[in-house]
């Protein structure tokens, strides 16, 4: 009898633990907002270095922008970046 009140009592912990732990509908639905509303800032945080990068570009003068055109192929080169095969490239998706 004693051991049957201690293996209801502990199911009963089990359970009321395990209820407890569940989240409402609404903190499911706070979270997936708080974490939808943190990609848009690093989408438009992407999008206005990117803008600037580009306005950056825009505002040089001819020879300048040959010479950084120069340079980003040569550091590219040194990384080791290279080109696919030409008909990759073409019938490529991207």
């Amino acid at each position: 009898m004693r051991n049957i009140k201690y293996i209801v009592f502990s199911l009963l912990v089990l359970t009321s633990l395990n209820l407890m732990s569940q989240e409402s509908k609404q903190v499911k639905q706070q979270r997936k907002r708080i974490e939808k509303q943190e990609i848009e800032k690093k989408k438009a945080q992407e999008k206005s270095i990117e803008e600037g990068k580009k306005r950056h570009e825009n505002i040089q003068t001819k020879a300048t922008k040959k010479r950084m055109k120069q340079s980003a192929k040569k550091s590219a080169k040194t990384r080791g970046e290279k080109k696919k095969f030409f008909l990759f490239r073409i019938f490529s998706k991207n």
